[in-house]
């Protein structure tokens, strides 16, 4: 995922799209419940500021596949996020830029970073999953169990102990 800055380098104002795909990506998100990434989609464009800083604006698109967080069937999901970073060729005069060298931006390692942070905290299979049974870990999606679902909070479990005593 290498940007090309052969002719807008030393042109104030030059823009240049770009649009890239990486089939998978090798990241260790297996605590949020995610198995695997990709393909990742790249898309967006970058501008020449003037000073030597550039600036990428564009979409990151993933598609990853992990267990949803209710009932644990396997599931890919789609999520998409903005970025915009600035890059300079120079020693980075404020923590808004990122340092690069040549001819080139590598966007692969801020491309993890933004997935890393933009990674949805849940999977799940679909927004109304019913989730597993707690008592005997049926799937509610696929199937209706005969357990008991008496939700009783145990603090209350004397009150009931009082009612059915009269």
């Amino acid at each position: 995922m290498k940007l090309s800055l052969a002719g807008m380098k030393h042109v104030v104002g030059g823009t240049a799209e770009f649009d890239f795909t990486q089939p998978t990506m090798n990241l260790d998100l297996k605590r949020e419940g995610i198995s695997s990434v990709g393909p990742v989609r790249v898309k967006g464009k970058i501008e020449n500021l003037g000073d030597r800083i550039f600036q990428a604006d564009g979409q990151i698109e993933v598609t990853a596949a992990g267990l949803c967080s209710r009932c644990l069937t396997q599931t890919k999901v789609r999520f998409a996020m903005d970025f915009s970073l600035k890059f300079s060729d120079i020693l980075a005069q404020s923590e808004e830029l990122i340092k690069f060298d040549g001819e080139e931006i590598e966007l692969y390692p801020q491309v993890v970073n933004e997935i890393i942070l933009n990674c949805p905290s849940q999977i799940l299979c679909k927004i109304d999953c019913k989730g597993l049974c707690p008592k005997c870990g049926a799937n509610l999606n696929t199937s209706i169990c005969k357990c008991e679902t008496e939700n009783l909070d145990p603090r209350f479990a004397v009150l009931k102990k009082l009612l059915k005593s009269e």
